[in-house]
């Protein structure tokens, strides 16, 4: 199986121990989700985290792709940031094109000190191509430590 992994840093906040993460996007997705590893498990606040999404890649991520994540509170948007996808890999400031072979990119980050601790937040992030058509969706509950 080809294999995918992309994330910004704010994706890296959506991994937690008892999250509970789904796809929220549809069959036409350029990825199928298949899982999420991090370190650690879970993440805590002003330390960093290592985060990588795996999946089926149906069509190479070129650059102009970008990842909107959001994040809410009882219904209040407390976070909403669009940034550009392949700026924000390891690997390089711009691994991009990813293609369809490509077996795993990871993003560390530093999970900001102005997160709230031990407050579940509900997190969606979308990822897109330059051309608009949907790269992946997931949501789901995180709660840091």
């Amino acid at each position: 199986m080809k294999v995918f992994a992309t994330v910004s840093a704010v994706l890296a906040l959506a991994a937690s121990a008892s999250a509970a993460f789904s796809s929220c996007g549809s069959a036409s997705d350029s990825l199928t989700l298949s899982g999420i590893t991090y370190t650690p498990n879970p993440p805590k606040v002003g330390q960093n985290v290592c985060i990588t999404l795996k999946g089926t890649l149906k069509k190479e991520v070129a650059q102009g792709a970008t990842i909107r994540t959001t994040a809410t509170f009882w219904g209040i948007n407390v976070y909403d940031s669009t940034s550009d996808l392949c700026a924000g890999l390891v690997g390089g400031a711009n691994p991009c094109p990813i293609t369809t072979s490509v077996s795993s990119v990871t993003q560390c980050i530093s999970v900001p000190s102005n997160v709230p601790a031990n407050v579940q937040l509900n997190i969606k992030a979308v990822a897109k191509h330059g051309d608009g058509s949907q790269i992946f969706c997931i949501s789901g509950p995180l709660t840091f430590q």
